[in-house]
């Protein structure tokens, strides 16, 4: 039986190493072809202007339809023997949700969008089609410390030296609730500094967020009613993207709300991994 190809696109702080401890080797051993790209400026990767430390959010959109189109095209030089016109499954986590959901927009727009065979969208704890700028809000009303936590951890990049700040950003709790041990953070630490050489370009973002376009009473995407089968993946202690955040992801994919999980914002990582993977897994099998 074929099984569509996965294509997993990580968040801010991250590149495709976050899909390969757990994730990839789960779902190639349940026969899905997988497939993880590190977006520019990520993983080691140069950025497209040289010495660049913001990129628009266009680059990443332009990298992954560059990706998907020789996925799709049977182009064997890329080396995944996947055939012409495989079925594709996008699956985004954090940032990586709001890179999807700007694909997409041009995948709709585009003649020649037939040309991807796209059969599912999965996006887990995704940051929403507004942006991070409603949900700061948000916190700064419930709880200036969290509030703190997460500008320190992102904007003066605190999760990358503080131990602390890092372990509650995205694996919660300490050691023995998920399974993360200090040379653990220490080793996610390392590569987050290298994750952030070159960050998404905020400002040019919130004049294109995804949120601009969605029907204004509905929430949806206007692309809503030509999606494939979608999932929106929630984390239950996720101190990053709130259950507003979330169920504002849902609507955006037509979704009455999302599918939450016991696991922090890290879902791929830690000892709870399996439980989104699990949720994915199930979704998977439900698509044609």
């Amino acid at each position: 039986e074929e099984k569509p190809t996965l294509v997993f696109i990580h968040g801010s702080f991250h590149a495709s190493w976050c899909w390969e401890e757990h994730y990839m080797p789960y779902f190639a051993s349940q026969g899905y072809p997988c497939v993880a790209l590190s977006l520019q400026g990520t993983g080691g990767t140069q950025t497209v202007e040289e010495g660049a430390r913001k990129v628009k959010i266009s680059c990443h959109t332009e990298d992954l339809d560059a990706l998907l189109r020789g996925l799709s095209d049977g182009d064997s030089s890329l080396g995944f023997g996947l055939g012409k016109n495989p079925q594709i499954v996008l699956l985004g986590h954090s940032f990586g949700g709001l890179t999807i959901m700007k694909w997409l927009e041009k995948f709709y727009e585009s003649e020649k969008s037939q040309s991807i065979n796209l059969a599912g969208v999965g996006l887990m704890c995704s940051v929403p089609p507004s942006g991070n700028g409603p949900m700061t809000m948000r916190y700064l009303w419930r709880s200036l410390s969290d509030a703190w936590a997460i500008t320190a951890g992102f904007v003066l990049k605190r999760a990358i030296t503080d131990k602390k700040n890092c372990r509650e950003l995205f694996f919660g709790g300490d050691d023995d609730t998920n399974g993360i041990m200090d040379d653990d953070i220490e080793r996610y630490q390392s590569y987050f500094e290298r994750d952030t050489v070159a960050t998404i370009d905020l400002s040019h973002l919130s004049k294109v967020l995804p949120s601009k376009f969605a029907d204004g009473q509905t929430g949806e995407a206007p692309f809503a009613d030509r999606l494939p089968p979608s999932l929106v993946l929630a984390a239950s202690d996720d101190f990053i993207v709130d259950m507003e955040g979330s169920e504002e992801t849902a609507r955006y994919f037509g979704l009455a709300s999302p599918t939450v999980v016991e696991s922090p914002h890290d879902i791929m990582l830690g000892r709870k991994w399996q439980n989104g993977a699990d949720a994915v897994l199930g979704w998977l099998k439900t698509l044609k």
